[in-house]
């Protein structure tokens, strides 16, 4: 018994390391957000609902103005958005990324790395270990001061390893030899690019599976 858990171990570990970005690659943050200030801003003047196929920008100036015009500090409102609770309850997968990832664990060590705020990187912890049980290890970055990308001081990323993010700016940061943009849709910083780049998960599925 001793030498076949052994052997399972070495399979494992002979495996490809495969990492995966959280927001706006696993789930659609975009979503999320908009449905809070649709909630949250509805009653003020010149409110028009807020549309996250629209969304272009981290700061979310152009589909939420309201943020931008009645908080003092707007940014901070946002990333505070990112640890709501609300958030997490209205976070969605995108289609077929909760069932392709549970393929991708049979051949990969899958490895989520995604950037968080001090408040809230324990509840997307807690959200990832609910919803993607399958999934062992998670890698949080904490960036105080950062505007929703960071994971380019990550020198753990082996040469031979593989990176699916929605940020040019990580992707290009890292040593790992396979890389994809996730690209669901265009904003502001997702089009300097010339790498590889996928659109859906089922994209995903048919070149890693």
């Amino acid at each position: 018994m001793k030498s076949d858990e052994n052997y399972v171990k070495k399979v494992d570990f002979m495996k490809k390391d495969l990492y995966i970005d959280f927001d706006s690659t696993i789930v659609n943050s975009d979503k999320a957000i908009c449905r809070i200030y649709n909630e949250r801003y509805s009653t003020y003047e010149n409110f028009v609902p807020a549309d996250w196929r629209k969304h272009s920008n981290w700061a979310y100036k152009n589909v939420c103005p309201l943020i931008h015009t009645h908080e003092n500090d707007p940014v901070k409102v946002i990333k505070d958005l990112f640890g709501d609770q609300d958030f997490f309850d209205y976070l969605e997968f995108y289609d077929d990324a909760k069932n392709v990832i549970g393929h991708l664990v049979e051949k990969y060590n899958v490895i989520i790395c995604t950037s968080a705020f001090p408040m809230n990187a324990s509840r997307k912890v807690l959200w990832i270990e609910k919803h993607l049980p399958e999934v062992d290890e998670i890698i949080i970055l904490i960036n105080k001061s950062g505007n929703g990308y960071g994971k380019e001081r990550v020198a753990m990323m082996e040469d031979d390893s593989i990176f699916i993010d929605d940020h040019p700016k990580n992707l290009k940061s890292t040593n790992a030899s396979q890389k994809y943009l996730f690209k669901f849709k265009e904003t502001d910083y997702n089009q300097d690019y010339d790498g590889d780049v996928v659109s859906s998960w089922k994209e995903v599925e048919s070149i890693l599976l």
